[in-house]
């Protein structure tokens, strides 16, 4: 009889722990309607847990690791699985929070190395043999505020996004946008005492890395970027949970983010007010949450409409949003409306595939990892979308290119 126990509490045990090693069905997760939801990978113990991706040249899925290395996925055909291969010799790298495939090249941002490396095949054997470190940083924390997404800007340069806890590199460029960012508190509060003046920035380079720029900074932790479709640069910004409920509290929130641009994220009660004439305001505020992964829909093949949004994803709350932006001056409002979301489904990066469809990840600090894919599947018929005039986009064309003649005066 005892026996009989100890083996049925072992396959509860197993069948429990089974269950838990599942990436979220799609089924449990609500998404706009027209759209539908697969999961096409559940990661097994071996895979790992994911936390961010880009597709290469020839449309397959390179992905890293929560702890180290990366993998490369071939997505699934009618005649073929989905299969995931471990890149050799990539575990050298560490927690990488960025990744980009382009000018025929791996860019990585390894957070827990920490620097840019930039990763080629020489030969065209499918195996990275050149590992080329671009620009090492002092990352002072172990908790994922350092170096994060990389993106590749219309320009055809590369842009890294720095969380606020690396320090502020003052000799990249003296003739930076952005430059010298200082607390500026004329009598600090002692809720504020041990802290210093790092800020998140936003680091433009060539793509040999040659020349560096500091193109914007006052961030908390943004981990993505996105260009729109007129080259206007957008992040999300993190808030600080432990200000919450405090007077300088600042929710997550969407940022245009313009050529040396300063966003007033300080520690504590350093935040510059909004009112300050040389801080720039939200975008929009999107209240308690945990942003990651950040994509335009432009190069989706949905309908129009959802080409325009930015899709926005929140680990903790395991939702994705969408945000329409209507032209306003040289700037931008906008308001955001829930695209999809499920429990759990801690999305940790996006993006759109050469198929024009979007996929995601979630995972991340060892969590279950599923890889989806969002397609529409609806009529392609007229979809709301903010009302703006030809006339209204006319104006803010002129006013972006004034501001844009401005900042060339940096």
């Amino acid at each position: 009889m005892l026996r009989s126990l100890i083996f049925f509490w072992l396959g509860m045990v197993t069948s429990v722990w089974g269950a838990e090693q599942a990436a979220t069905p799609p089924e449990s997760i609500q998404v706009h309607p027209g759209f539908q939801v697969e999961l096409l990978h559940s990661a097994r113990e071996e895979d790992g847990s994911w936390i961010s991706m880009t597709f290469d040249d020839q449309g397959r899925l390179i992905i890293a690791r929560d702890d180290a290395g990366l993998v490369r996925v071939v997505l699934p055909t009618e005649s073929s699985p989905l299969t995931v291969e471990t890149l050799a010799f990539t575990n050298v790298l560490k927690h990488c929070r960025g990744l980009l495939y382009a000018h025929h090249s791996l860019y990585v941002s390894a957070t827990n190395t920490p620097a840019l490396y930039r990763l080629r095949d020489l030969n065209d054997d499918d195996i990275f043999e050149e590992f080329e470190l671009l620009r090492k940083i002092d990352y002072r924390s172990r908790y994922g505020h350092g170096t994060n997404q990389i993106l590749l800007g219309p320009d055809q340069n590369i842009y890294w996004v720095i969380g606020n806890d690396v320090s502020f590199p003052e000799a990249f460029d003296p003739q930076s946008p952005y430059r010298d960012p200082r607390n500026d508190w004329a009598l600090p509060h002692p809720h504020d005492a041990g802290q210093d003046n790092r800020v998140g920035f936003l680091l433009k380079t060539d793509p040999d890395c040659q020349t560096w720029t500091i193109m914007a900074g006052g961030f908390r932790n943004q981990v993505d970027a996105a260009f729109n479709a007129d080259g206007e640069l957008f992040t999300w910004d993190a808030d600080m949970e432990w200000d919450a409920g405090l007077p300088w509290y600042r929710p997550t929130r969407i940022n245009h983010v313009v050529s040396g641009g300063e966003y007033g994220w300080r520690w504590g009660t350093g935040k510059w007010a909004e009112w300050y004439p040389d801080s720039l305001p939200t975008t929009h505020d999107t209240g308690y949450g945990s942003p990651t992964g950040l994509e335009f829909g432009t190069n989706s093949d949905w309908p129009r409409p959802f080409q325009k949004k930015l899709f926005a994803a929140d680990w903790q709350n395991g939702r994705m949003l969408a945000i329409d932006l209507t032209p306003i001056g040289a700037t931008y409002s906008a308001t955001s409306k829930l695209f999809l979301e499920g429990a759990p489904l801690n999305i940790c990066d996006l993006t759109f595939g050469p198929d024009g469809q979007m996929y995601f990840i979630t995972g991340g600090r060892g969590s279950q990892t599923g890889l989806y894919r969002v397609t529409y599947v609806g009529p392609h018929s007229p979809v709301e979308q903010p009302d703006i005039t030809e006339s209204q986009l006319r104006e803010a064309t002129k006013h972006r290119a004034v501001r844009r003649e401005l900042e060339e005066l940096h």
